[in-house]
């Protein structure tokens, strides 16, 4: 029964797949119908950074980051779940620092001291920042698994790394 209840709904590898890449699609629409015609009220460095940001993120992830989290999906089965992690981690990580993160700001940043203005944008800034949280913690629960690995195999699997307690001089508390 519980295998059957698990495979009622979609696998989240292709959820992040479609929500990542509505969110370049949207972030391109907002650039071609807002951002670009505000060029008398906002910095050109802002707007320049944003499509920057935009088609940095969007090469990225159709190029990179989406057959990483696809294979995940695609080769499960072949794959240890350790590496399937791992790789999918890399992946939402690789979107997280070269799109959602620069680009959650400048939309913070745009909404904050221009207001909201379009419907396009205030869509484009709840997206961006879906994503923003979806790779954060992605990317810091990769980046802890793979940090709590290296110190239980520095520190715990090599006992002659770790100091010996007769040498160490008790506490006075």
């Amino acid at each position: 029964m519980r295998r059957f209840l698990r495979r009622a709904g979609p696998p989240p590898q292709l959820l992040v797949l479609f929500l990542f890449s509505t969110t370049y699609c949207i972030n391109i629409l907002n650039w071609i119908f807002y951002i670009r015609y505000l060029r008398d009220e906002v910095e050109e460095g802002v707007i320049a950074a944003y499509i920057a940001f935009s088609v940095i993120g969007c090469i990225l992830f159709f190029l990179l980051a989406s057959p990483l989290i696809y294979w995940t999906y695609a080769r499960a089965s072949e794959i240890p779940q350790k590496n399937r992690r791992n790789v999918l981690c890399i992946g939402i990580g690789l979107c997280f620092f070269f799109h959602e993160f620069p680009l959650g700001w400048i939309e913070i940043y745009l909404v904050w001291y221009h207001g909201w203005r379009s419907i396009l944008s205030s869509i484009s800034l709840f997206i961006v920042w879906l994503c923003f949280t979806i790779g954060f913690f992605s990317t810091w629960l990769g980046y802890t698994w793979y940090l709590s690995k290296r110190l239980h195999f520095y520190y715990t699997a090599r006992p002659d790394l770790m100091p010996v307690l007769r040498y160490m001089v008790p506490s006075e508390v």
